[in-house]
């Protein structure tokens, strides 16, 4: 039975291929055959390889010369050449190492990448490159530099029947010969990544961070990487980062660290810095001002020579240089860029491995206070020049506030500044050389209004065990610029520098962590970032630091018979007569 059409109801797309005359099964198997005929003329279904053109014969270096002669200026450094070696590795079906290399700023990374990119379409030893940065108008701007290189090294569009381009604009290439490039930026979403029935076979990871990135920032690109990019690859997919580590909490930073667990597979190489040995030091000009001058160290490029480097850092600064172009990414995006480990010789710093504590020197504590959350106390001691010293912590969660309190006791009795008021009740009252305690006070201490007391709070547990806790200072930024003093201050003695605090590395791994981890917001550089999820050392630091600007006493301890010695310090510190503590 022959079946007829109303051509009032027929879809739109379909009304060129329906006649009265002709039945419905015939008007469907035309319109079938011709979308068949585009797929296949515009290559949607083309599963064969790309086909190599003119120089896909020459050696990479002859190639350079050749089509790039811009490029080939200036020797390759061996950075360089470990790049060229390994895209010349590229074979249909086999599934290099990824290359993971960490460049400084202006060693030529974006424009290897584009060259190296513009060759594989060459040789046709890939289909499909994806191009991936931070941005997708960073990402059409390294295609469009793609595009100027390949019309330079005469590969032809891709055209339709009609002769119009099939695919030529900001954002994606398709070549006469097969090979295609699409830009993707990491702030577009998870838009796909594949190209008609194409997975990507190539995929550059280039400028992925920047230096106002947030920690959640950076998160939501690993999300992105990890699970929209790197999924939709090609079983043969080659893979190349290359950024400069710009902060210790970028992508690149933690792919080199090993914590993230992506790329496994890989070359790395070691960081390639400007100038490998670098030694500066200041200058002052005629009219008094300071700069700095680069006094011995090996250029690794040629291109960018010392004298070239010179110039940068008188044009935009040390620090800029430093972290663009040496890696040391503590003088960017972390929130304590003046705490070193060790200085500029080698010797340590703000972290030793000893001090020689005195009896007489002061001491006081801060604690930063939690349950879940992990719960930090800090000792201090400071010395007759003013220096001051954090000689241990305790940093641990899941622990309530006697338990917490115990611990503490037991520290400071390692530290012979905390004896039980009776030795046989080790769990009752103790007497301590701790001037103060700063202590969190968010819903620890009780109100100042009986009525307003519910059960128990944290602190008068402590003040039962004899620890001196008093109201730690909580403004934010003034804590964290005491804190940025502290660690500047230096102190000259016998003609040697030296800061005026120092950490014990053995007893304190969190504050040390954290001081050279935690990183600035980028919305306020006086503030950490938001997304920080371990600040309960520097937090701790902050307390004590604050309440060394002023030192006040706990009256809840400092009272009664406890405390009848002179100044106000307990009994038992004056039985001693041989220690005079301050």
């Amino acid at each position: 039975m022959k079946l007829t059409v109303n051509k009032s109801s027929t879809p739109k797309q379909l009304k060129k291929y329906v006649k009265p005359s002709q039945s419905l099964s015939i008007s469907l198997l035309q319109a079938l055959n011709d979308e068949i005929e585009t797929s296949l003329d515009s290559g949607d279904f083309d599963f064969g390889a790309a086909t190599p053109l003119v120089g896909a014969e020459l050696d990479y270096k002859t190639w350079l010369k050749t089509y790039a002669p811009h490029a080939a200026s200036s020797e390759l450094g061996s950075h360089h050449l470990r790049a060229w070696d390994w895209s010349d590795s590229f074979a249909q079906g086999h599934a290099p190492p990824a290359l993971i290399e960490c460049w400084f700023r202006g060693g030529g990374k974006s424009t290897t990448v584009e060259l190296i990119t513009c060759r594989t379409a060459v040789r046709a030893t890939r289909r499909f490159v994806l191009y991936v940065c931070a941005t997708q108008d960073a990402a059409n701007r390294h295609v469009s530099d793609i595009a100027n290189v390949m019309e330079k090294c005469g590969i032809e569009r891709a055209v339709n029947q009609y002769g119009f381009s099939k695919g030529w604009n900001a954002s994606k290439l398709r070549t006469a010969n097969g090979f295609n490039v699409l830009a993707f930026g990491l702030d577009t979403g998870a838009r796909g990544v594949k190209l008609d029935h194409l997975r990507p076979d190539f995929i550059i990871l280039d400028d992925i961070d920047e230096l106002d990135d947030s920690v959640n920032r950076v998160e939501k690109k690993i999300q992105t990487i990890t699970q929209t990019i790197l999924p939709a690859k090609s079983t043969d997919a080659a893979i190349v980062f290359v950024q400069n580590a710009i902060h210790s909490n970028s992508v690149m930073s933690r792919v080199l660290s090993g914590e993230l667990d992506m790329l496994q597979n890989r070359i790395q190489s070691k960081i390639v810095p400007a100038i490998n040995d670098l030694k500066y030091e200041p200058i002052e000009k005629e009219d008094g001002r300071i700069s700095y001058k680069i006094t011995s160290g090996t250029a690794t490029w040629a291109h960018k020579s010392i004298a070239v480097c010179q110039r940068e850092i008188e044009d935009f600064g040390l620090l800029p240089f430093l972290r663009e172009c040496q890696h040391d990414v503590g003088v960017g995006g972390k929130f304590f860029p003046e705490f070193k480990e060790y200085g500029m010789t080698g010797e340590p710093w703000h972290v030793v491995d000893a001090i020689d504590v005195q009896p007489w020197w002061r001491f006081w504590g801060s604690h930063d206070f939690g349950t879940g959350a992990p719960a930090c106390f800090l000792l201090f001691a400071s010395d007759e020049r003013e220096n001051v010293y954090v000689i241990d912590e305790w940093y641990q969660s899941g622990k309530v506030s006697s338990e917490q309190a115990a611990s503490v006791l037991d520290l400071l009795d390692k530290h012979n500044l905390a004896q039980p008021k009776s030795p046989a009740h080790r769990e009752k009252y103790w007497n301590t050389k701790l001037e103060a305690i700063a202590f969190d006070w968010a819903n620890t201490f009780p109100p100042m209004k009986t009525e307003e007391r519910i059960g128990e709070y944290p602190v008068e547990i402590w003040w039962e065990r004899g620890l001196p806790s008093v109201r730690a200072v909580k403004d934010r930024k003034a804590g964290w610029q005491r804190c940025k003093e502290l660690l500047v201050d230096i102190e000259s003695v016998g003609g040697i520098i030296r800061p005026k605090l120092r950490i014990l590395r053995r007893n304190c791994p969190n504050l040390i962590k954290q001081l050279s981890d935690t990183m600035a917001s980028p919305k306020d550089r006086d503030e950490i970032d938001n997304g920080t999820k371990n600040d309960h050392a520097i937090d701790s630091f902050r307390y004590g630091a604050m309440w060394r600007v002023n030192p006040v006493k706990c009256p809840e301890v400092h009272k009664g018979t406890e405390f009848t010695g002179r100044d106000g310090r307990p009994l038992w510190m004056d039985q001693n007569k041989k220690q005079d503590y301050i």
